[in-house]
């Protein structure tokens, strides 16, 4: 006898059935969804934004330049070293290579300031690479520079020129510029790049520098206000020690 024949199906069990299962197939489903919804708070939250909502960078001097100096905060040191480069600029790329070094000695003296101007000569009109890559440098300096300790902008700087574009193209990409950030563990900066945070400032900063009556293009520096040339990077250092000589 095939008992299997006289079996009867009670309905209300297997609607129970069905009950338990679709609730269980509910709850991993809502699982799913929490775990998901943590991971992207995680890593939103890695990145949350550490530039303030102002438009306007908190950290530059009265000139719109980026300090480096081992001074006191309070003080300002007798010796100012002002450098106006553009990050797309072939001639600053050069000088950094000779010249970098030479101001980079000059970091621990608390007589001597450095003070970067970054321009958008080289957008041409339009938003460009030097424009982004400018806002990006002010994005981390906003983000990590707000004890007047410069020196990770600085490292982002040096970056930027070691891994710089060819002049005339579209440039490094802005998830590049924050990825080269974040290899020096600089978070914080996605939406100041990816907004352009600081492009209005930059551009009117870069008008007004490069309106001045004394303007002679990128690279260009200044000690104490006035414009030098130099032969080689020793004439470059003995005008700078002639300088804080001058000041004693």
């Amino acid at each position: 006898m095939d008992v299997s024949q006289n079996r009867v199906i009670d309905p209300r069990a297997a609607e129970r059935r069905r009950s338990i299962l679709l609730t269980v197939a509910a709850v991993l489903v809502l699982a799913l969804i929490a775990v998901v919804v943590i991971v992207v708070i995680v890593n939103r939250g890695s990145d949350e934004s550490r530039t303030g909502g102002s438009d306007v960078p908190s950290v530059v001097t009265p000139d719109g330049a980026i300090r480096v100096t081992s001074a006191p905060k309070d003080q300002t040191p007798p010796v100012i070293i002002n450098v106006v480069e553009d990050f797309q600029c072939p001639a600053c790329g050069m000088f950094e290579k000779t010249g970098g070094p030479v101001l980079a000695s000059y970091h621990d003296n608390p007589k001597v300031a450095i003070d970067y101007q970054t321009l958008n000569m080289l957008d041409r009109g339009s938003i460009g690479y030097s424009t982004r890559s400018a806002n990006a440098a002010m994005c981390v300096a906003e983000a990590t520079g707000k004890d007047g300790d410069m020196n990770k902008w600085l490292e982002y700087h040096n970056i930027l020129f070691a891994n710089q574009p060819t002049e005339g193209g579209a440039g490094l990409s802005d998830s590049k510029l924050i990825s080269l950030a974040k290899d020096s563990g600089i978070d914080g900066i996605t939406d100041c790049v990816e907004g352009l945070q600081f492009s209005k400032w930059i551009d009117e900063n870069s008008k007004k520098i490069m309106s001045a009556p004394d303007f002679q293009g990128t690279p260009q520096v200044k000690i104490n206000g006035t414009v030098v040339e130099w032969q080689n990077t020793e004439d470059m250092k003995a005008k700078i020690d002639a300088a804080i000589e001058a000041a004693q």
